[in-house]
């Protein structure tokens, strides 16, 4: 695995191709809301009956929708592997049931927790709810703004070295290996240095790479390298080669508009929470009475 994390903002760059599983998705979204259920006696959206107990298509639609990545993992066969999930669920919840599982101090606490997580849910898509997508003049600002990911879109090849060491260490190191050309320059200078390190080399889009060093690495030749400073050591990459793969505006048009409505969403929803926040009234007990409060980071974790 790469030593970066993904986002879901950058990562929306990356779904432009998947054009089956988001028109299988839009098919199913087509369907009648399943927050209203289907007439008496109309079996016409039960995909499943198990035993006494019935599964729906708006159940197998809810799933997909909340798990986006499943249609772009599974394609077509993606609400057939979710109904084979549902009723593994449900023959296991009847005899959970059967057992007198159900009644269980833990089982009980743990549904009390759920029921919590839904109800939030909820409410922060409602919040959500208020957002628009984002109009041509938006997207074009979006696409002007970021040459890197479009216009000037790359594929990378990188080297990619993990050294352990002290600040002082790792400044000098840093310092030092982003003023050469060559990855044989690097490479003999960080092995000159007697601190441990790993390297690797990994072939990365554009999309893929941490937004705060993309700009930098946009701009690099092959064999210059960019140092990125951690706790612990620092990370040195060094661009051994790159191919263009620039990304019209039309084709960037839509995962800009989910990158926008992503980011929009965690505000709203960031905002919302802090507001709830300063009305209530919270009392922390106990051994976390301590403990730090990061609303705005729990606000966005529950985000997608």
């Amino acid at each position: 695995m790469p030593w970066f994390s993904h986002k879901s903002v950058r990562r929306a760059a990356g779904v432009f191709g998947r054009v089956a599983g988001v028109s299988l998705l839009m098919t199913l979204a087509a369907c009648p809301s399943k927050d209203k259920p289907a007439a008496p006696g109309d079996t016409s959206q039960i995909v499943a009956k198990v035993n006494d107990s019935e599964i729906s298509i708006h159940q197998v639609q809810s799933v997909l929708q909340s798990q986006p990545a499943l249609i772009e993992q599974l394609g077509e066969a993606a609400p057939g592997k979710v109904l084979d999930s549902l009723i593994e669920q449900e023959l296991a919840a009847q005899a959970a049931r059967q057992a007198g599982l159900d009644s269980s101090p833990r089982v009980l606490q743990a549904m009390e927790l759920a029921k919590r997580e839904v109800l939030a849910r909820a409410y922060q898509d409602q919040l959500a709810d208020k957002i628009v997508m984002p109009d041509s003049e938006a997207v074009n600002r979006y696409y002007e703004a970021h040459p890197e990911l479009f216009a000037q879109r790359r594929r990378y090849t990188l080297q990619e070295i993990i050294v352990k060491g002290s600040p002082e260490q790792v400044k000098d190191l840093k310092d030092k290996v982003e003023h050469l050309a060559t990855a044989e320059a690097v490479n003999a200078l960080v092995s000159s240095t007697g601190l441990p390190h790993s390297n690797r080399n990994s072939i990365q889009w554009a999309e893929a790479l941490p937004m705060e060093i993309l700009p930098q690495l946009a701009y690099l030749k092959a064999g210059q390298s960019l140092g990125v400073v951690r706790p612990d050591g620092i990370v040195v990459l060094t661009v051994l080669a790159t191919e263009d793969a620039p990304m019209t505006r039309s084709v960037a048009a839509r995962p800009i508009q989910a990158a926008l409505l992503a980011t929009s969403r965690r505000e709203v929803v960031s905002k919302g929470m802090e507001a709830l926040r300063s009305k209530a009234k919270i009392q922390r007990l106990g051994p976390l009475a301590a403990a730090a409060s990061a609303p705005s980071q729990a606000a966005a974790a529950s985000a997608p």
